[in-house]
């Protein structure tokens, strides 16, 4: 193992550098770091499936100085290992690179994919490695990436604190055919203690019948949530009238949602702004294959949204989405980012709600079926306190480490 023991700013370098990168309104992460002495080695793709249930994507960066980072892509696994493994794809670009430069090497992979990547999957796969990276940042500085990823959003009215407890909302996930399994699914969240929980739109429920039902379906979570908590609603792309995305909106308005997710597929963006501007629900998107700064700019402002949704395992990364979170704060827009029940995707949400003045929440799943891909993924566990709030992680990097045994037990070939 080479050593490292240079590879680390002193005390007195730091915050000479953290000083200087403060006045430019960036943190850590903005700065070119010292050489750490490590170089990477190698990016493996772990293809995971529970048969019947659910596929996932994770990718594993080695070093010569043994420290792995992970990440994580909502993408099949087998594209997302061409783009590593191809000629000249991603494992080729960074081979002999230098970890803790984050940023720089973002910048690397993107210029080198240029010709057959920019958006899509090819983004989902730098982010998952972006994510990686800034993993094994936080482990060779012994830094929270939480700490690495700070940065000014230059507001008068936030501290410089990064929170020490961050808010899930809870995807349940199917929400249940009748209401009965309804009524049991989020039953399970407000058990768990979840303070804010989104209803999703499913075959023969909500959005697929009536605006009737639409509301009878939603008068029956909100007795379930009571008032105090919030209630989010996915429409999944599944309306193409803006007439039927009012009515239903009007007839849902009292009971109080704080956001409708995708009412319209994401391309429509024209729909997006004429149902903004109608109605007093906050409108939604982002999640549905979204990549890069560039194609949420044109959300924000082509669509009129009050609410942008960058994926942690889609939209290019972590540092990405701190860029796409500072536009949307100028804009007054929320951000609040989507991972759905990618756990590895989870854990970079708590580090980027940490420092991130307008994310009140971030989501996290409650699925049905269940899987240990979900709730024994990682250790130690990601899950929420009795009060619905998540612990940031103080230890270095992401925080967790991936569980072996689950690992080995559900890994399979990229498919």
């Amino acid at each position: 193992m080479p050593e490292i023991k240079d590879a680390f700013i002193s005390r007195r370098g730091l915050l000479k550098a953290l000083a200087g990168s403060a006045a430019l309104g960036g943190g850590l992460g903005s700065l070119m770091l010292a050489a750490s002495g490590v170089k990477i080695t190698g990016i493996e793709t772990l293809a995971l499936e529970d048969p019947g249930k659910y596929e996932f994507t994770l990718v594993r960066v080695r070093t010569d100085a043994g420290i792995d980072g992970i990440g994580q892509a909502e993408s099949p696994s087998l594209v997302i290992d061409a783009a590593i493994r191809t000629h000249e794809g991603l494992e080729g670009l960074l081979r002999g690179e230098d970890p803790v430069q984050v940023e720089r090497l973002w910048q690397k992979m993107y210029d080198g994919t240029g010709l057959w990547g920019r958006r899509g999957v090819t983004i989902a796969a730098i982010g998952a490695v972006e994510t990686a990276l800034w993993d094994i940042a936080g482990q060779i500085l012994k830094r929270p990436v939480s700490e690495l990823i700070w940065r000014s959003f230059a507001s008068s009215k936030e501290t410089a604190a990064i929170k020490a407890k961050v808010g899930p909302y809870a995807t349940v996930y199917a929400p249940g055919d009748t209401e009965a399994e309804i009524r049991h699914n989020f039953g399970l969240a407000v058990e768990r203690g979840f303070q804010a929980m989104k209803f999703e739109e499913y075959p023969g429920g909500f959005a697929h019948v009536s605006a009737k039902n639409d509301a009878r379906l939603i008068r029956i979570v909100r007795e379930i949530l009571g008032e105090d908590r919030d209630l989010m609603i996915d429409v999944q792309n599944a309306w193409y009238d803006v007439g039927q995305a009012i009515a239903t909106c009007k007839l849902i308005e009292p009971y109080n949602i704080f956001f409708l997710e995708a009412p319209f597929p994401p391309d429509n963006l024209d729909a997006y702004r004429r149902l903004s501007e109608r109605v007093d629900i906050r409108v939604a998107a982002g999640d549905w294959g979204l990549t890069t700064r560039f194609e949420y700019m044109d959300l924000m402002n082509r669509g009129g949204l009050s609410v942008v949704q960058p994926s942690t395992v889609r939209s290019g990364g972590i540092s990405e989405i701190m860029k796409i979170a500072e536009i949307a704060y100028r804009k007054g827009i929320l951000c609040i980012t989507h991972s759905w029940n990618h756990m590895v995707g989870v854990a970079a949400a708590v580090h980027v709600a940490a420092v991130v003045p307008n994310m009140p929440y971030f989501e996290y799943p409650i699925a049905f079926p269940p899987s240990p891909l979900i709730t024994d993924l990682l250790v130690p566990t990601l899950a929420p306190d009795a009060q619905g709030w998540i612990e940031v992680p103080r230890r270095p990097g992401l925080g967790f480490q991936l569980n072996e045994e689950i690992v080995k037990r559900y890994r399979v070939q990229p498919s």
